[in-house]
């Protein structure tokens, strides 16, 4: 299977995974949010497609076609863990959160993988900016998570508790 393709197809899944999630959340800012993940992959998408059309001409990788991409609907449990599964997604923005760094860690973790594996330079160099995009995500999702975690310990502070002030 050539890299491209491979490359080309998880980032089109990863895309139709957050668009489909963001039609299902009430929560506006955690639909743009998803919505803003979509448009990242569509993003990587065309500068994958870019790669293959000026830079390289086809990289063919025979392993590839052994492996699901994170995306898919069949998932390889020996490259994601039983516990990491999730089932089902609640209407809680934190579970919905966390359910999308899952797929970000699995993301960079499959491409950091491929990297490693492969025997091409060419082919190394693009899994590693495929790799250090997803990165990106991994963090901006982490910081969203300690976000929403923090607002629960600021509630229960007791600067903001009301009841301290009618002391």
């Amino acid at each position: 299977m050539d890299i491209f393709d491979f490359a080309l197809q998880m980032e089109l899944d990863g895309e139709k995974y957050y668009r489909d999630l963001a039609e299902k959340v009430k929560h506006d800012d955690l639909k743009k949010v998803l919505e803003g993940l979509a448009e990242d992959e569509q993003r990587h998408y065309k500068i994958i497609q870019l790669a293959q059309s000026q830079t390289f001409n086809s990289i063919a990788d025979s392993s590839l076609s052994s492996i699901p991409n994170v995306f898919s609907r069949n998932k390889d449990k020996a490259f994601v863990p039983e516990k990491d599964l999730i089932a089902k997604l609640k209407d809680e923005q934190s579970d919905v959160y966390r359910a999308a760094l899952l797929k970000e860690e699995e993301s960079v973790a499959l491409y950091r993988k491929l990297q490693e594996d492969s025997k091409q330079p060419e082919a190394k160099l693009i899994f590693e900016k495929l790799m250090q995009e997803e990165e990106k995500h991994v963090e901006v999702i982490e910081n969203i998570i300690d976000m929403l975690n923090h607002v629960n310990d600021w509630v229960e502070a007791a600067e903001f508790n009301p009841k301290r002030d009618a002391y």
